[in-house]
């Protein structure tokens, strides 16, 4: 990657600056899930407890979403989220202690971004890099970069404290480390491969069905490895190993002190019957894949995510046009095999919708690795990947301006009623702005706008920024043309 001109590092940081707008502006309450986190990280820290007992039944932590075990409530999530909150909170808590503020509203507002929306601008920037590696077209790479952040799941996910997009964004950029060591092979430092591990050793106590994805992640950690006869040696194995053993060791600890066992997690203590019933049918409430739950997932108009993302439609094109060329089959039969995978994985999923959702929320770590087919779509493409793209951004602000917490009443009707019946999106979504059921923004918080207005400063910035970024790449055409000259 040493290749790319280092004013294309300038690029990377006009969209980080971008996304960390975009995950700024907007605020949703994760409710019972994002509560359920909040709880935990609220009580190690204020009462140096692993329990949630003054937490679960008291707002604004109030939360459905727990495990009871020896008398005592518990979260019942991984404490991937919870571990990197618990650093973030420490000194706000101590500006509690002296000053009485932040309430508890607004921490959860900063641990959300800091958490969960700052991370994913980071992802998002690595992704643009990426790109660009491959493309060498900024103006491509910036189209997939903001289609696959902005234009998915990616977005509402990243303003709500849920651990689904953190999982996303740990989980790429350690594909993204491990394609710069594989690019750069006298780059294959000790701190590299020891940070390759930990994300990955995070992702999976973040979200435990990570596992698949790890397990593709681990295969092409020793592919790009045994490439490179360099690396051939111990230090390549025993940094990423202990990297990863820390997250496991933490998560293995919480079990242990909290439900008796090393291997007891929160899910298998819960205490919603009916939910502790379904998670012990096969795996963790995972059984076989089902077609008809893949059909719902990914083509049904309700919540499929090539309905919610079209723009995600046109990685077809883009591998088939990576192995015409022949180059980045790696990668591209990694990210293949990791989406599909890892959606027929989750199809056998009891609830493979998530609940409250705007759409398969448990899809959103495989998200990413479609900028990886996105970027070779053909030139001739360009077109519809514009007009896709922005059609995707557009459904995807609809939900983060609204609600990510979309009734799952009609999940059991899908079977039974039209095929363009319901949308989570223009069904109920939608609705919610027209009757001016906005959620927490900027432009409201700070410039007292309402309603759609409070959207005018985010149309704004993405203007500025953008023509910013394309009078770069002017500069940049100008200044190759004259060099050609020459």
């Amino acid at each position: 990657m040493e290749t790319l001109p280092r004013s294309y590092r300038k690029d990377a940081l006009i969209v980080f600056i971008l996304l960390t707008f975009f995950f700024a502006f907007f605020y949703q309450d994760g409710e019972s899930n994002g509560n359920s986190r909040f709880g935990l990280i609220f009580a190690s820290l204020q009462e140096g407890s692993l329990s949630i007992d003054h937490y679960y039944n008291q707002v604004p932590t109030k939360t459905v979403d727990h495990s009871f075990y020896n008398g005592h409530y518990y979260s019942d999530k991984a404490i991937g989220p919870m571990i990197i909150g618990a650093i973030l909170y420490a000194p706000l808590s101590l500006a509690q202690q002296l000053f009485h503020h932040p309430s508890q509203e607004t921490v959860k507002v900063i641990l959300t971004f800091l958490g969960i929306g700052l991370p994913s601008a980071i992802a998002g920037s690595l992704m643009y890099i990426l790109c660009l590696y491959l493309s060498r077209s900024r103006l491509r790479s910036y189209l997939v970069t903001l289609a696959i952040t902005l234009g998915t799941l990616y977005l509402p996910y990243s303003v709500t404290f849920f651990s689904h997009q953190l999982t996303s964004s740990l989980l790429f950029s350690a594909f993204f480390l491990i394609f710069f060591l594989k690019e750069n092979r006298e780059k294959t430092k000790n701190g590299y491969l020891f940070l390759i591990g930990l994300l990955l050793g995070l992702a999976f106590i973040c979200e435990y069905p990570s596992a698949v994805i790890i397990l593709a992640l681990v295969i092409y950690y020793i592919f790009s490895m045994w490439k490179n006869t360099s690396s051939r040696n111990f230090r390549s194995v025993i940094f990423p190993l202990l990297g990863g053993l820390i997250p496991l060791c933490l998560q293995l600890a919480y079990n242990r002190i909290c439900f008796g066992s090393f291997f007891s997690v929160g899910y298998s203590n819960l205490d919603n019957q009916y939910f502790g019933s379904s998670m012990s049918q096969g795996v963790m409430g995972i059984q076989w894949p089902s077609l008809s739950v893949l059909y719902y997932m990914t083509l049904h108009p309700a919540m499929g995510i090539f309905w919610e993302s079209p723009v995600l439609l046109l990685a077809v094109f883009g591998a088939i046009q990576i192995f015409r060329q022949k180059r980045y089959q790696a990668e591209a039969i990694l990210a293949i095999g990791i989406i599909v995978s890892y959606l027929i994985f989750i199809s056998g999923y009891f609830m493979w919708w998530g609940g409250y959702a705007l759409g398969p929320r448990h899809l959103i770590p495989i998200l990413p690795f479609f900028c990886i087919l996105l970027v070779f779509v053909p030139r001739r493409c360009n077109w519809p990947l514009v007009g896709l793209g922005l059609l995707s951004m557009g459904q995807m602000l609809i939900g983060a301006a609204s609600t990510v917490q979309v009734p799952d009443t009609m999940v059991s009707q899908f079977g039974q009623m039209g095929y363009f019946a319901y949308s989570n999106v223009y069904s109920f979504c939608l609705p919610q702005l027209i009757k001016g059921n906005f959620t927490q923004n900027l432009g409201h918080r700070l410039l007292h706008l309402n309603s759609w207005s409070s959207l005018l400063p985010l149309f704004v910035f993405f203007a500025l920024v953008t023509m910013i970024f394309f009078w770069n790449e002017i500069k940049s055409a100008r200044g190759t043309n004259v060099v050609r000259a020459k």
